[in-house]
């Protein structure tokens, strides 16, 4: 990186190995946006076009001569200056921009290290603020010390003073041992996560040619060394099949947990005064930064085979900028596997009051959503079954719909149990689920809107759902007593509309 000397708040150049991230990066952007759009190509290419191998040679050479040429002339216009208050970049090729992003609305500021910066000890700076997703502020190799103090001077920017008691409770907080997650914990995240149906989306396109290579190439060869042994052709067949079938989830979760390995390798949390930090990766040490102020919710969620293993993945959410009610790259704090007494500790570093979101004395909602749910989404379009194949039942099928309408009333009734909601006249909890579940916490003085809806049946029996807007996306718990949820409402507008306490 270079500064200047003489005047700190010049426009300033970025490290020449920064090319090495512009190259990268835009290698990504185009597999992630360029490939959906040549997909089509690429499966005529793999299946109509000879001599493939030198195609796809002169191809992937002209696209990375490209790709270097782009990077060299994005870093000669990157330029950026930091000023009293605010980050200002002028960057672009061929459409030029200029982004400016004020201290004030600056969330975290994320060092990553990647291992081709980390000879040179630079780092890369993301800059998460309260503002458009698309204008994302990186500014890649740049010293790491540099990297710290600019961190610093932004969170004191406009910091205010914490009283006395509270420095000495976050001074306590300070000193209390760091989280860190064995890597063989870290594995199970992929066994928990759903990073393997991404490898099988990814692959669809080309299930054709997929399953003719392993009918051809593996699966002949494999039933005809089987056959040898068994003497069974039959046998054989299914031998080698149910190898093919083992192998192929095998590499699945192979590559689901290499994936949380690479992102979530040497995981470590620690508390610094009122700032949560997380250093976790294989590849690129990340480091992310998050101001406890600034968590809007916190979910914990526990999927079927997190439940099979006994381990609870937390989520500490910022600020929603999508559209789409998903958080952005670098907006949410996850810890990826813990245990229930790591889930009580993570809790305690992330709040300022000490709960067991777990143990919650929960309020179920009316059992009126059982007999909805079950109803609407499997009585009634049984019957409408029933009535297309009502020979075929009456032939001996029945039992199938008896079958589906057991499966029906015991997963309307899993979903029904599931939902939970508790206010301790400050906080509100919610949780919601079917094989798994899903907790929520929230302080009520961080709520945008709150609304209750109400149907003619429900309207009826005094019930209505009852839904939260927060800066974080939308909590929603159904068929609650009317009565409850105009209390909930008139407390929890009382203290959005009286507290002084800052909501991000």
């Amino acid at each position: 990186m270079t500064m200047s000397k003489t005047n700190p708040a010049a426009w300033q150049k970025l490290s020449p190995v920064a090319i090495i991230y512009f190259v990268l990066h835009f290698i990504v952007r185009f597999v992630k946006d360029g490939l959906i759009n040549v997909a089509p190509a690429f499966a005529i290419w793999v299946t109509q076009v000879e001599n493939k191998l030198f195609w796809f040679i002169s191809g992937a050479s002209i696209l990375a001569v490209v790709l270097v040429i782009y990077a060299v002339l994005y870093y000669l216009n990157f330029r950026y200056k930091i000023t009293e208050h605010e980050i200002v970049l002028r960057k672009g090729v061929f459409k030029k921009e200029r982004v400016t992003l004020n201290f004030a609305k600056v969330q975290n500021v994320n060092l990553a290290t990647p291992f081709y910066f980390a000879p040179f000890s630079l780092v890369n700076c993301h800059f998460d603020a309260a503002g458009s997703s698309q204008q994302e502020v990186v500014l890649p190799g740049i010293s790491n010390d540099y990297a710290n103090s600019m961190r610093d001077q932004i969170f004191n920017y406009r910091a205010k003073p914490e009283p006395a008691d509270q420095q000495i409770e976050l001074q306590e907080k300070a000193n209390a041992p760091d989280l860190t997650l064995a890597n063989f914990e870290v594995a199970k995240f992929g066994l928990m996560s759903g990073m393997m149906f991404l490898v099988l989306a990814a692959l669809a396109p080309f299930t054709e040619q997929i399953t003719d290579y392993i009918k051809q190439d593996f699966a002949a060869p494999l039933t005809e060394l089987i056959a040898n042994s068994l003497n069974s052709n039959e046998h054989a067949e299914i031998a080698a099949g149910t190898i093919i079938v083992l192998s192929g989830i095998g590499i699945f979760v192979l590559a689901s947990v290499l994936g949380a390995l690479i992102r979530f390798y040497n995981f470590e949390l620690s508390l610094d005064k009122n700032k949560i930090k997380r250093v976790s990766g294989l590849f690129e040490r990340h480091q992310m930064s998050l101001s406890i102020n600034k968590i809007q919710s916190i979910e914990v969620k526990q999927n079927w085979v997190a439940k099979l293993l006994k381990r609870y993945t937390l989520n500490c959410k910022q600020i929603n900028n999508s559209h789409a009610n998903t958080l952005k790259k670098g907006q949410s704090l996850i810890v990826p596997v813990l245990t229930t007494e790591q889930v009580g500790d993570v809790m305690n570093l992330c709040w300022d009051k000490q709960i067991d979101i777990t143990n919650v004395p929960f309020q179920p909602i009316a059992i009126n959503y059982f007999y909805k749910t079950f109803a609407l989404y499997w009585l009634f379009p049984l019957t409408i079954f029933s009535a297309i194949a009502f020979k075929p039942l009456l032939n001996g099928a029945w039992p199938l719909l008896i079958v589906l309408l057991l499966a029906g009333a015991g997963l309307s009734f899993l979903r029904y149990k599931r939902f939970g909601f508790y206010f301790d006249g400050e906080q509100v909890f919610t949780r919601k689920g079917l094989i798994g579940v899903s907790y929520k916490v929230f302080k009520g003085f961080k709520i945008q809107q709150i609304a209750t809806t109400q149907t003619p049946p429900m309207r009826k029996q005094q019930l209505s759902t009852l839904r939260f807007q927060l800066a974080s996306g939308g909590i929603t718990i159904p068929y609650l007593p009317t009565s409850h949820v105009n209390q909930v409402m008139n407390q929890l507008i009382f203290l959005a509309e009286t507290s002084k306490k800052r909501w991000m």
